[in-house]
């Protein structure tokens, strides 16, 4: 089985299985309770929800009510450095595809199969999980501290995203002072930057003890078709030492794999479902240095306790993106909304709409490009 076929079957099993999800949840609907719980589809996404949880955010939020609103002023102080560096990062990276792409950060979109493998999924939604739904306490905590209506609260599936919502009462919340209506809004990104530091700590204790997580060689996750580690290599496969020289690290192998030229003959020692094995393959052209060898495959730092090292990674970098995107002046991100509602302060409100959707359009543009040169940049070398 090709590595195209494996992709392709995994991912009909990832829809299959949620397509049951929706048949499941779509029987339950008809009921309008299943027991404390209703359970509803609406806009693609499978609802839950529960009025207990409603109670217990409203009565949590009033009986905090001066603690969330101390929070809440920190909050909208700590989303204007969280949104400035995200307008710097996006332009400086874009200046980076520009002029030096292999030093930029790829920005992509989730697609399952494309830019996520399926062997990452799982961490993934965690991430998602643990950064969704303290987002969305967050907003419903604060809103209720403010005595705004929670009109509904539950968690959600969207095709095999999951998260948490909170829907709160936007008329009453219009009519709120803005100091009130800026604290709801930042608050979600607050909760995210907290949480990743809060991870950042415990990676950080976990990673200086013994359960570390080592380099330990270079996995495969692609192998183009056209090129000489195709019917040898296959996805998973571990590259520990390219004629009994060790590649433990990305730039191991980079550098090891460079001193040969095409159609030299090289001896790969691999871990292959946990066992060793040793192929001969002979090298191709680079496409990029002709007077290089090539192997055609596209690969990733391999690590011990590999667990902790993608569950690290996924959370922080979950974590940390949608704060910070999140806090952009935006619309209708929290960010854009809270640069709209204060411009409204000061503004005609046709005039202060007008400016935000403005900039909305021309960061939403950058973000775009971004997208746009990471995929021209990778996906050639992608499944």
């Amino acid at each position: 089985m090709s590595i195209n076929e494996e992709i392709l079957y995994s991912l009909i099993a990832v829809v299959s299985f949620t397509a049951l999800l929706y048949v499941i949840a779509f029987l339950l609907a008809k009921k309008k309770r299943f027991q404390s719980i209703e359970i509803d589809v609406e806009g693609g996404a499978i609802l839950v929800k529960t009025t207990k949880l409603n109670e217990f955010i409203e009565n949590f939020g009033k009986r905090h009510a001066r603690l969330f609103k101390v929070l809440g002023n920190i909050a909208i102080l700590s989303s204007i450095p969280m949104a400035a560096y995200g307008i710097y990062f996006f332009h400086m990276n874009l200046q980076l595809w520009k002029v030096a792409p292999s030093t930029a950060s790829p920005v992509a979109p989730i697609l399952p199969g494309i830019t996520v493998g399926l062997d990452e999924l799982p961490y993934f939604l965690l991430a998602i999980a643990i950064t969704l739904i303290p987002h969305e306490l967050a907003h419903a905590f604060h809103a209720s501290s403010e005595d705004i209506k929670v009109k509904s609260a539950g968690v959600f599936l969207f095709f095999i995203l999951p998260g948490g919502f909170a829907e709160i009462d936007e008329e009453e919340l219009a009519k709120k002072p803005l100091g009130t209506q800026l604290r709801v809004f930042a608050a979600g990104s607050f909760a995210n930057i907290l949480t990743f530091l809060v991870f950042l700590g415990v990676f950080s204790l976990l990673f200086a003890s013994p359960l570390a997580p080592n380099p330990a060689g270079v996995k495969i996750v692609y192998v183009n078709s056209s090129y000489p580690a195709y019917g040898h290599l296959t996805q998973g496969d571990i590259i520990i030492a390219i004629n009994n020289i060790p590649t433990n690290t990305l730039d191991d192998f980079s550098r090891i794999l460079g001193n040969f030229k095409p159609n030299e003959t090289i001896h790969l020692t691999i871990i292959r479902n946990g066992r060793p094995l040793n192929l001969t393959l002979t090298l191709d052209k680079s496409p990029y240095n002709s007077s290089r060898g090539f192997l055609g495959v596209t690969i990733q730092q391999a690590y011990t306790n590999e667990w902790m090292y993608k569950s690290s990674w996924w959370l922080l970098v979950v974590t940390s993106s949608v704060a910070i995107i999140n806090v952009m002046p935006i619309f209708p991100l929290d960010g854009g909304r809270m640069l709209m509602a204060a411009l409204e302060k000061v503004l005609p409100k046709n005039t202060a709409r007008n400016i935000s959707l403005a900039l909305s359009i021309y960061l939403a543009g950058i973000l775009v490009a971004n997208i746009l040169y990471s995929a021209g940049y990778w996906l050639p070398f992608r499944p």
